[in-house]
């Protein structure tokens, strides 16, 4: 989820089978394109990585993370590379969300990544939370005292590395200026450099730019459905791109007729520094709370479910069948899947693999309440307390929230569950 490692709760409960954990002695592609391979300057870019530091651990299939992505990036040397991180980085202001955001910044520095723009998401998060991630590498030309760009030789060329924000971007603290003004005052700086722009912009914004600004030698972006199969031409200027939430690298060899992009997937292997980065990660979020995101509440049901949880054991005295269904599914066992790869503790994968995250009557990582911590059945149908005592009043009570797939794909989503299909998987759960 987004996130960092994002695991998926109703996808253990119905069967996705679980991701293989990487062994290092696999064969894995180790190899960058051939376009990049003889290149004197090889730019490499990812955009939208939400502070993945991994892809989710639920399923084989899931593509993503910066532990893959730092693994790819290796295959150039630094020397001859100039390594970019575009906006959409973040991932969120949660507490565990910033915790998360400075972990992967420490990420990128392991991986060698050159400089890091702000976007449309860091302006969103505020002037006060982007100063709290200050990071020496981050750049932004088009907004109040953020370092407007980084100089740096890569490749036998000198460049002066910069970045803008959408024009009227704006969050907490500060907004974005207009950046064809901005990149105007960089292209004066520049002297002898050739100027790089990191542009949050769709392709339309990205053309735009190289019309308005005269001088800019590269733009690269990140807001963009496709990826840029060749490099774009206004002028001088070259414009590539691909976004793809960070799980892919984009590549263009300096001057060259096309650009090449290498998926995160499960044979890209992993750079044991960023490795290191989310495992820590993993022990640090255990001392932060989980009730300051908003997210949570929205998987305790679709509507605005009332009453509070009363567990499994209260359905099933009802609902014998139903609750057998349910002990027999990967459902009734969730946490177990976090705990075995130490994931226990981070609100991304418990949102989907416990019942009511962040609730005062829901699953909290004390284990208080055991009864929460895994998918119960009033993950789907809603606190059942009314309910109960309805039933116990020999009322019929209140009905629970019906499943359909718009239930599943709270959790069952494409970037974190690929194989879902609701019929199949009701299949497996099947109850009445």
């Amino acid at each position: 989820m987004r996130a960092g490692l994002l695991v998926l709760l109703l996808l253990v409960g119905c069967g996705d089978d679980p991701a293989p954990v990487p062994s290092r002695s696999e064969d894995v592609a180790t190899t960058a394109p051939a376009i990049v391979k003889d290149a004197a300057l090889v730019v490499a870019w990812g955009a939208h990585g939400g502070a993945r530091l991994e892809p989710c651990g639920c399923a084989a299939g899931v593509n993503g993370g910066l532990t893959r992505r730092a693994a790819i990036l290796a295959r150039v040397p630094a020397a001859r590379s100039l390594r970019l991180e575009l906006g959409g980085w973040s991932g969120g202001a949660a507490a565990y969300q910033r915790l998360r955001a400075r972990h992967y910044l420490r990420g990128c520095a392991a991986a060698g990544i050159d400089a890091i723009a702000l976007g449309a998401a860091e302006v969103r998060l505020g002037a006060a939370i982007m100063q709290e991630l200050a990071d020496p590498r981050l750049v932004c030309a088009n907004l109040p005292g953020v370092q407007p760009a980084l100089r740096m030789q890569r490749g036998g060329r000198e460049l002066l590395v910069t970045a803008v924000a959408p024009a009227g971007a704006t969050g907490p603290g500060w907004s974005a200026s207009d950046p064809a003004v901005a990149l105007q005052g960089i292209v004066a700086a520049a002297g002898g450099a050739q100027v790089v722009v990191m542009a949050d912009c769709d392709v339309a914004g990205l053309e735009q730019l190289a019309r308005e600004v005269p001088g800019l030698a590269l733009v690269v972006g990140g807001a963009v459905q496709q990826p840029s199969q060749s490099p774009l031409a206004v002028g001088p200027t070259r414009i590539v791109f691909a976004a793809n939430e960070g799980k892919t690298v984009g590549w263009w060899p300096w001057g060259g007729a096309a650009c090449a992009f290498t998926l995160a997937d499960d044979a890209a292997g992993e750079h044991p520094e960023v490795r290191a980065e989310a495992v820590a990660y993993q022990l640090a979020v255990g001392g932060l709370g989980i009730d300051d995101d908003p997210r949570f509440a929205g998987m305790t049901a679709l509507g605005a479910a009332s009453g509070r949880y009363v567990g499994d054991a209260a359905c099933a005295t009802c609902h014998p069948g139903a609750s057998t269904a349910h002990g027999a599914s990967r459902h009734s066992t969730s946490l177990h899947a976090l705990q075995r790869t130490q994931h226990a503790n981070d609100p991304e994968c418990l949102r989907c693999h416990v019942t009511g995250l962040g609730r005062d009557d829901g699953h909290d990582r004390a284990l208080t309440r055991p009864h929460m911590a895994h998918v119960t059945c009033e993950s789907c149908h809603g606190p059942r307390s009314e309910h109960v005592a309805a039933r116990s009043a020999g009322r019929s009570g209140p009905p629970g929230e019906p499943v359909t797939p718009a239930s599943c794909v709270r959790c069952h989503d494409p970037d974190n569950s690929p194989a879902f299909d609701y019929a199949a998987y009701w299949g497996r759960i099947r109850h009445e």
